[in-house]
């Protein structure tokens, strides 16, 4: 597969060599450096990765991991840090820095990440996201991601260095991790949980509406169209997200870039009169599904009061039909879906609004998926913060203060 490269080029940023004592007191030698923006470089590192999470039950080829790089608007490949093995040991061998082979990976991901508008007065903070984190298996147990880690974390923390360009002067860091790893990213980084509020329900399927319009023209779903669609949902994200959480703000060419090409066809608008109203993407996991992407309107010019659970009815049908579910009226089968607990909470507080629904609106009871009995607490503490910048909004004092704390939550849509 051919890309195109877009992004200028940087200098790489502080090369340097590490010499590593083995268990048998033999050493070996490593070229700590940045990616060239060279095609074939970077396909030297997608193919490396794919190499190292091979063992998954569904590796990602090394398509994903150049997809992720080429679709960022943001991408750099001086960003893209990577050991190159050179057992020769001659420092003066550039040919073997430059060419060799490729053992262990740290990326940073430049995003803008949002504060909760009116609760934050609408900051927003330049963050480095950590991901594509890997080692070759015979390489392991070496030091090599922390020495990385902590190169990573000397680029995002400094404001002005040799070479970087714009790479420096970034506020904070986040990543995500499984448990067994969070005490060596706080050891090594100081990184420090925050939590994400996520719900767990059972949805029937003979609740889910899978016609892709009302009878009457108004009300249709179909598949998200790009970049014909990224102006309202770019502004629709803004007001129900950006606004409302600490998350990743979406520029129009991250939208057309980089969401188009994560969801492709899995992503689904509901339309009112060729407005959109909102949309949903899902993803399977195990025997689960989670909410992967979803927002919605709140503005009053609908004639819906319940529009997140109306619109949760509809998409989720015909999202749930399309991965394969039997969706029919006389389904009596259930299946859980994971959702970000703030929409439960919205959803809650429309049932409660529902009394007061004016004529002609859509009953609360029409769409309701689920009662509140049903719903199971299931958090995610694998998001990481380190806070580099103390003049900046703290993501973990906002999330955590006594009155007004903003939620937070990455959609994994944005996930690296």
């Amino acid at each position: 597969m051919h890309y195109n490269l877009l992004v200028t080029m940087t200098t790489a940023l502080n090369p340097s060599t590490h010499i590593i004592t083995l268990k048998e007191n033999s050493t070996t030698h490593y070229h700590l450096r940045g990616l060239r923006q060279q095609q074939h470089d970077i396909q030297r590192w997608t193919q490396f990765c794919a190499s190292v999470f091979a063992y998954k039950p569904s590796p990602p080829p090394p398509e994903y991991f150049a997809r992720h790089f080429y679709n960022d608007p943001r991408c750099d490949a001086s960003l893209v840090r990577v050991m190159i093995h050179c057992p020769n040991a001659a420092d003066n061998d550039e040919a073997q820095k430059m060419t060799g082979e490729i053992v262990s990976s740290v990326r940073i991901f430049r995003r803008t990440l949002s504060t909760g508008g009116s609760n934050s007065g609408g900051a927003t903070i330049e963050a480095g996201g950590i991901g594509e984190v890997c080692t070759s298996p015979d390489h392991q147990r070496r030091g090599l991601s922390k020495i990385l880690l902590k190169d990573a974390i000397n680029i995002m923390s400094t404001t002005s260095c040799d070479g970087v360009g714009d790479s420096g002067g970034m506020s904070c860091s986040l990543l995500h991790a499984n448990p067994e790893f969070r005490p060596v990213y706080n050891k090594v980084g100081g990184y420090e949980c925050v939590p994400s509020k996520w719900s767990l329900v059972p949805i029937e399927l003979n609740k889910l509406v899978i016609n892709s319009t009302d009878g009457t023209n108004k009300w249709t779903t179909r598949q998200a169209i790009f970049p014909q669609d990224v102006s309202q949902l770019k502004a629709l994200h803004t007001e129900y997200s950006e606004k409302r959480l600490i998350t990743i703000t979406r520029s129009t060419e991250y939208w057309t870039n980089y969401v188009s090409a994560e969801l492709g066809e899995s992503l689904w608008v509901l339309e009112d009169n060729a407005s959109i109203v909102a949309w949903l993407s899902i993803r399977k996991r195990g025997d689960r599904y989670q909410l992967r992407e979803f927002g919605a309107d709140f503005g009053n010019k609908h004639s819906i009061s319940n529009v997140i659970s109306f619109a949760l009815k509809r998409l989720l049908g015909v999202a749930l039909q399309q991965i394969g579910e039997d969706v029919h009226v006389d389904s009596d089968k259930k299946v859980s879906l994971l959702l970000p607990t703030f929409i439960v909470s919205d959803m809650q507080q429309e049932k409660l609004n529902g009394a007061t629904n004016e004529v002609g609106s859509i009953l609360v009871d029409d769409c309701l998926l689920f009662d509140n009995d049903s719903v199971v607490e299931e958090n995610d503490d694998g998001w990481m913060y380190v806070v580099f910048d103390k003049s900046e909004p703290n993501v973990l004092e906002l999330t955590m203060r006594a009155k007004d704390p903003v939620p937070h939550l990455i959609w994994p849509t944005d996930s690296f």
